[in-house]
C-alpha cells in the first residue's frame, strides 16, 4: 500500500521511478518469455543507460539525498543481479551468437564489472581513513 510521501517521492524522483518501471518491465517480459536472450541483453543495456542518467543528474551533478543513495544502492543491486543471471545463463548456453548489434560476451562482463565499480565506489564499507591510506599506497598522493 502506498504512503503520501511515497507518492510525493515518486513525483519528485522521476528519474529514479523510470529505472523501478524499466526493471519491472523487463522483470514480466522475462517471465512470460516474450523475447528471446538477445533482446533480455539489449534491454538491460537500456535501463543501464537510464540508470546511469539518473545517477548522473540525482547523484554526481547535485548532492544526493538519503532518499536518491537509497535508490541508487537498490537499483544498482537489481541491475548487478540481473547481469549476473544473464552471464550465467549465456555461460550455460554457449555465449552470445553473432547479433546485428554487435553486443559481446566481453561487453556484459566489463559491463557488469563496471556497476560492481559502481557499487564499491558508493555503497562500499572502506571508512575515509582507509580510504585515503589506500590513495597514498596506490597513488603515493593524497586524495583530491
Amino acid at each position: 500500500m502506498s504512503t503520501l510521501m511515497d507518492e510525493v517521492a515518486a513525483i519528485r524522483l522521476p528519474h529514479w521511478q523510470a529505472v523501478g518501471l524499466v526493471l519491472d518491465q523487463n522483470a514480466r517480459d522475462l517471465r512470460a518469455r516474450r523475447y528471446g536472450r538477445l533482446q533480455e541483453i539489449v534491454s538491460w543495456f537500456k535501463v543501464i543507460d537510464l540508470f546511469r542518467q539518473a545517477e548522473l543528474e540525482r547523484m554526481i551533478e547535485r548532492k544526493p539525498t538519503p532518499l536518491d543513495k537509497r535508490y541508487h544502492k537498490t537499483w544498482l543491486a537489481a541491475l548487478i543481479a540481473e547481469g549476473e543471471r544473464l552471464l550465467t545463463e549465456l555461460r550455460r548456453s554457449g555465449g552470445i551468437i553473432r547479433n546485428p548489434t554487435g553486443i559481446k560476451l566481453s561487453d556484459l562482463q566489463a559491463t557488469l564489472e563496471e556497476l560492481y565499480d559502481t557499487q564499491a565506489e558508493w555503497h562500499g564499507n572502506l571508512s575515509p581513513d582507509r580510504r585515503a591510506a589506500l590513495f597514498r599506497e596506490i597513488f603515493d598522493a593524497p586524495k583530491s
